[in-house]
């Protein structure tokens, strides 16, 4: 057991850096695109970032470790809208562009939704199974599609504007290279350890997910935001964070629902459930005001603690 202890931290510490060197490698491939920092943050920084929980979820999805699977996903969403961005809210006050709230975090709230509806809609007998089928982790793909399809528009008509080349060398792309085999050796390891650890202690996979793997896997969404909003990046690190909950559900669930159907417990429902509430949560914060107080992130770290102590208690 000690052996899987030591194995899931190294994996975690490897499949951190080897998310830094893929961001940096992508996010200078769209500066030589011309991409702006928007955009970037939306696709390229999000999916990028995500690359931690994709090399999971399709291995879990292939093992059948549902719980973990879920887990992570459902840990990642609420550790990303109300940890890290409560966090870089305590940093400095986030303005949020009008074109973020209306576009891009609807539909952040749309996957919440759509995911509520997928989850619980196959009845057998007297009672609800809860399940994500094939079928169902197409149409996710398909609304992946319609994101990744409207953000590229929107690329079209930034590229309009002026915005500053920069380079991209053959290391960067090494780097790409390098980090996409450390995440997906690191991610099989973080698997297989965690499956372990959870027998040995007689704890579900699920909380396993939500807990230390949502939060090992997410470091590079947080390292990457922290950076960009010191940075004067706001745009990036929100596009990135809003960008990632959209491709968890939508693109990674989708992927693996098209593996193997998903079952969802009636715990994996509840958190379905306290996500889509904590979005709306979030969107009010951000509508009413247009921006995100230091006292609202103050507020949202409150709440994701509060979120962590009832899985736990759970």
């Amino acid at each position: 057991m000690y052996m899987d202890v030591f194995f899931l931290l190294l994996s975690i510490v490897v499949i951190v850096k080897g998310s830094d060197m893929l961001v940096d490698g992508c996010v200078n491939l769209a500066k030589f695109l011309r991409v702006p920092t928007l955009v970037i943050g939306l696709t390229v920084v999000a999916i990028a970032t995500g690359v931690p929980e994709i090399a999971i979820s399709i291995t879990s999805s292939i093992k059948g470790s549902n719980g973990l699977l879920l887990g992570n996903l459902l840990g990642s969403n609420m550790f990303n809208i109300l940890f890290i961005l409560g966090l870089i809210a305590l940093i400095k006050p986030l303005l949020v562009k009008r074109e973020i709230i209306i576009k891009n975090y609807l539909f952040a709230l749309l996957s919440c939704f759509v995911l509520f509806v997928i989850s619980y809609d196959v009845y057998f007998g007297d009672e609800f199974y809860n399940v994500i089928t094939r079928s169902e982790g197409i149409l996710l793909l398909c609304f992946a599609g319609i994101f990744l399809y409207s953000t590229i528009l929107g690329v079209m008509d930034e590229r309009r504007l002026k915005v500053e080349k920069g380079k991209f060398t053959a290391k960067d792309a090494v780097c790409i290279l390098i980090g996409i085999l450390m995440v997906a050796i690191s991610a099989e390891v973080i698997v297989n350890s965690s499956v372990n650890i959870s027998k040995w202690f007689g704890i579900s996979e699920n909380l396993i997910g939500l807990t230390v793997i949502a939060v090992g896997t997410n470091l590079p969404e947080l390292v990457t935001s922290v950076v960009a909003v010191r940075k004067g990046e706001i745009d990036m690190a929100i596009g990135n964070l809003v960008g990632t909950n959209i491709y968890n559900i939508f693109l990674i669930l989708g992927i693996a629902a098209t593996i193997n159907p998903i079952a969802i417990s009636p715990a994996s429902f509840m958190d379905i459930i306290i996500l889509a509430i904590t979005s709306i949560i979030v969107y009010i914060f951000i509508q009413h005001k247009k921006d995100i107080s230091k006292m609202e992130g103050i507020l949202m770290i409150g709440l994701y603690i509060v979120y962590i102590v009832y899985v736990v208690i759970r």
